[in-house]
């Protein structure tokens, strides 16, 4: 990509402001999962048949990975409600600068959802390095050249990604990975460097992928230069390149990360599966079909749904009017006040029913026609 590319989150929210691109502002100690003795931290299912007992290791497990050298703790929340033997689905949620991976969980709500549907939430949270000098930020957002398939904070998440499929026996073909601000900036690297473990992507209040440098492309970006973002992608996916389903999510006055982030986002996903349908002689992504909707006492959101030539809904744009730099239909907990806004529609529910469609080897099941 052409270096005058560059125009970064930093550069956009001022040099000083850039690193501290976060869920909300300020900081705060507060945890909200449960502490655990060593001895309890990624304990093994128990044996049994899909439809046998609960797992014995049901609830919030920690665990660590070591990427050469730098240890990334986790937390994961195994739902009660999963029986031993069960294939899970795995959910990986990325948090923002200046935020833990705790408080992620509290402020996104995915838990609920996790205990209803059956699935396996992993909460990533940065090495000491991010931790310390950096903001909790992960290093998609501030050292991007640091990433890649097998190096960097991507190839921590992918090891605690697997090992988590491992441990509780889920299922490999249904991994999907979300994040917000710099979570997001690092999830479109997930997507980029490992299609054949994440099913489908999320972006909220993030940015696309742009290789070695960080953040949107200025507004005027003309469309050579935005058909740059589709190259960049497919370089990053070499042989492994894949349709990869997109949700995004974005409030339209976010003063940290623009809104034209996250739609430029949606458009180098739309021209990597377009490239790739086109490789194998499949009918391209159609244009979005739109629709209004609003939450009681909250914001209006519009939701902006694209179809591959099977009906499925590939991709998809969520805006929600009037919102800033928050999750998107969180906790109304006063402790997620500086990440979460519940006053949207909820990102937890909007990209699980997104996600729950798509497995690493395609759709899943008949989806013709589900555009919501």
């Amino acid at each position: 990509m052409e270096r005058r590319w560059r125009l970064i989150a930093v550069a956009a929210c001022g040099a000083a402001a850039g690193l501290a691109v976060a869920i909300g502002a300020g900081g705060s100690s507060r945890s909200s999962l449960p502490s655990l003795p060593a001895s309890a931290s990624l304990a093994a299912p128990a044996a049994g048949g899909g439809r046998g007992p609960a797992l014995a290791a049901a609830g919030y497990q920690r665990g660590n990975v070591s990427e050469h050298g730098d240890v990334y703790p986790y937390a994961v929340y195994v739902p009660s409600s999963l029986r031993a033997g069960a294939a899970a689905p795995v959910v990986v949620v990325l948090h923002g600068c200046d935020t833990t991976a705790d408080q992620m969980a509290a402020a996104t709500q995915y838990d609920p959802l996790a205990e209803r549907d059956r699935f396996i939430v992993l909460y990533p949270d940065v090495d000491t390095l991010d931790a310390s000098s950096f903001g909790r930020c992960w290093r998609g957002i501030w050292a991007p050249d640091l990433e890649g398939r097998g190096a960097g904070d991507a190839a921590a998440i992918a090891d605690m990604t697997h090992a988590v499929v491992r441990r509780w026996h889920a299922d490999p073909g249904r991994v999907y990975a979300i994040g917000i601000s710099a979570g997001g900036y690092e999830t479109a690297i997930l997507g980029a460097y490992y299609p054949d473990l994440f099913a489908a992507i999320g972006i909220h209040s993030g940015a696309p992928y742009l290789g070695a440098e960080a953040g949107c492309l200025p507004a005027e970006a003309n469309a050579v230069v935005m058909a740059g973002l589709t190259g960049a992608a497919l370089d990053a996916m070499g042989a492994r390149a894949r349709v990869m389903p997109v949700i995004v999510i974005h409030g339209d006055a976010d003063p940290a990360v623009p809104y034209r982030c996250g739609q430029q986002a949606l458009a180098q996903w739309l021209g990597v599966d377009n490239a790739v349908l086109s490789r194998r002689g499949f009918p391209g992504v159609s244009g979005s079909v739109a629709r209004a909707a609003g939450v009681p006492g909250g914001y209006g959101y519009t939701v902006a749904s694209y179809e591959d030539g099977s009906g499925c809904v590939v991709a998809q744009l969520w805006t929600v009017h009037g919102m800033g730099h928050y999750w998107s239909g969180g906790s109304a907990d006063a402790g997620s006040a500086r990440y979460s806004d519940p006053r949207g529609p909820s990102a937890a529910v909007a990209s699980w029913a997104f996600f729950s469609r798509w497995g690493v080897a395609g759709a899943l099941g008949g989806c013709g026609g589900r555009a919501g």
